[in-house]
């Protein structure tokens, strides 16, 4: 890259990299759709059509090897747009590595990398597209559409003459039906001025549709709306005191009334700043038609992608963190599940295996299903690894349920192939996928059938800024336990609770419950860490499938809470997701549900 390449303007800078990830984005996928649909001349032209602007303002910026690059790949496209080629496997390889290499210079220009990008290997094989018979054609193509110019000739309205004289004018098409007398002045004028008004009414449109947001400004306005959050509830607190003191009727109504002001308006900046925090999933989903398409001809498969619910929203924070977990259950849908062809066809199956990912709202959730139609996964195999490579006992597997044999393959370092591939099976298994998840406060699903496919679905919160929860006591101290993991409340005395192979449980109608006690696990300096005698409550939670009961003294209520990172100082701690600060300033901790599960049993 040459060092006068970069502006010296950082907004100028910004907006071109801003634009031409956008282009950048897009490439991948309308690339993929074009190998499967090689006819479709719009969507080919709309690939010609950014390469030629990221060709061009790339040059207006000097950036000369991006230049030479876009412009080698709109040579390519251009024989495709003309017709001299056919879209073919071979060709899409050197055009998809081509991109790769756009991006790479894309990443230098954005870090300010001023060390030029060995490009000659890439310029070469796009030469030698251009060079060889590679989809040329064996017979001539199909005629295209005519333009209006060569009809009028054909037709003798005008003579090629004067066709060629009033292109070389640069005479527009109302001129021309004005001077063949088709049409009155009058009317073009009419006719241009209601295009006019169309065009600006669409420009308006348009233009007020998409605002770009630094994202440093959209975390510092949402850390405000936390902060508010925080002092609506300190009011609110304040109004439940004064009203158990003595007061005016009027103080205590006119109190009441701003309270009840400052709770409809935060709610209001809340819902209005998470909007613009949520971003459609295709953001991440559009990269994964190309990735398909690659390992799928690396490892000789036939493989289709269908994507469906991308344009889902969710909160940028967890979709930034989304990205890694769906690269790794994609890539072990397509390794691992989906058969060779041949296998596939004897199985009596379609050559072709089909990969399904798709994402839905329910709730303040976002379900994303990842399923694939291959060979699905044994979980009487699973339980055999599992022994072989010491994770659990034989007498753990036969106490073990189908559903709890297929997620041992949660467990780290556990797989089942038989061979490492460069596509997956290096050890880092689908334990750091789960990790991933329970980091998002998520929960991951498995479901599978031999010789029939594999299921697994995501649950993740669209936020990991606020969320509502049940409060509860457990000695001295006030916990915040996920609402959206509440199944019920009951209320249970101390002889209820028995002994099972030494895990505590509670017979609930005809449901045997693990109990997890919060006073036994966070224990403070003034508690026994055990239950106080009497009665006590037990919140019934689900993860998944799965139940248990959290062992609490009293229930307080549900509160929206502003959630808070613990910080690197306190790291991670065991059966914590994070903190909040309550209405009277002390702080709570919120209870990671999934890891008090792991506890239960």
């Amino acid at each position: 890259m040459n060092e006068d390449s970069l502006v010296d303007d950082p907004e100028l800078l910004n907006e071109y990299l801003n634009e031409s990830q956008e282009i950048i984005d897009n490439l991948d996928e309308d690339l993929v759709r074009l190998e499967n649909t090689p006819d479709d001349l719009e969507l080919l032209n709309k690939i010609f059509r950014g390469i030629h602007t990221l060709k061009g303002t790339s040059g207006f910026l000097a950036l000369d090897q991006m230049v030479r690059l876009t412009h080698k790949g709109e040579d390519v496209l251009n024989s495709l747009r003309k017709g001299e080629r056919r879209v073919t496997p071979t060709i899409m390889d050197v055009i998809l590595s081509a991109v790769d290499f756009v991006k790479l210079l894309h990443t230098r220009i954005k870090a300010g990398d001023k060390q030029p990008v060995d490009l000659e290997p890439i310029i070469a094989r796009l030469d030698a597209v251009m060079a060889s018979t590679e989809g040329i054609p064996t017979s001539p193509p199909p005629p295209k559409e005519k333009k209006l110019g060569e009809i009028l000739v054909e037709e003798k309205v005008i003579s090629e003459e004067a066709l060629e004289s009033a292109l070389k004018q640069q005479k527009k098409v109302g001129e021309i039906l004005v001077k063949k007398k088709l049409v009155s002045s009058d009317q073009v004028e009419e006719a241009l001025k209601r295009q006019e008004e169309v065009r600006r009414k669409v420009e308006e449109r348009e233009g007020t549709q998409v605002i770009r947001i630094d994202v440093k400004r959209l975390d510092a306005i949402m850390n405000l709306v936390g902060e508010l959050v925080l002092e609506r509830n300190r009011l609110m607190q304040l109004n439940r005191d004064i009203r158990s003191r003595a007061g005016t009727e009027q103080f205590e109504d006119d109190l009441a009334r701003s309270s009840a002001r400052l709770n409809f308006i935060t709610t209001e900046l809340q819902q209005g700043i998470l909007k613009t925090r949520m971003l459609p999933i295709e953001r991440v989903f559009k990269k994964f038609p190309r990735m398909i398409r690659d390992i799928s001809r690396e490892m000789g498969k036939e493989v289709d992608l269908a994507v469906s619910g991308e344009e889902t929203e969710m909160d940028k924070s967890v979709l930034d963190e989304l990205n890694d977990p769906l690269v790794h259950l994609l890539r072990n849908s397509v390794d691992h599940g989906i058969e060779p062809p041949e296998v596939r066809e004897a199985a009596g199956k379609a050559r072709r295996g089909t990969v399904h990912l798709k994402a839905s709202h329910q709730g303040n959730y976002i379900n994303i299903r990842v399923a694939d139609d291959g060979k699905g996964i044994d979980a009487e195999v699973l339980g055999r690894k599992a022994v072989e490579k010491g994770l659990i006992t034989e007498e753990k597997l036969r106490s073990m349920s189908q559903k709890d044999k297929m997620e041992l393959i949660f467990l780290p370092g556990f797989s089942t192939a038989e061979k490492v591939s460069n596509v997956s099976g290096r050890g880092v298994g689908m334990d750091v996928v789960k990790t991933n998840v329970t980091k998002l406060n998520g929960i991951i699903d498995i479901d599978s059938q031999s010789g029939r496919g594999t299921e697994i679905t995501l649950k993740l919160p669209l936020t990991l800024a606020i969320m509502q929860s049940l409060l509860v006591a457990a000695g001295q101290d006030i916990y915040a336990i996920p609402l959206s993991s509440v199944i019920e409340t009951v209320r249970v005395q101390q002889e209820e609770i028995r002994m099972v192979d030494r895990v505590r449980v509670l017979r609930l109608r005809n449901t045997v419950l693990p109990i997890v006690s919060l006073r036994r696990i966070f224990k403070s300096h003034a508690d026994s860490g055990t239950e106080p005698p009497g009665q006590f409550y037990v919140v019934v939670t689900a993860v998944a499938d799965k139940r248990f009961g959290i062992a609490v003294d009293r229930l307080i209520g549900q509160e929206e809470i502003v959630i808070k990172s613990l910080g690197e100082y306190l790291g991670d701690v065991r059966g914590i997701a994070g903190a909040t600060i309550m209405g009277d300033g002390r702080v709570t901790l919120i209870v990671d549900t999934a890891r008090l599960l792991a506890l239960s049993h």
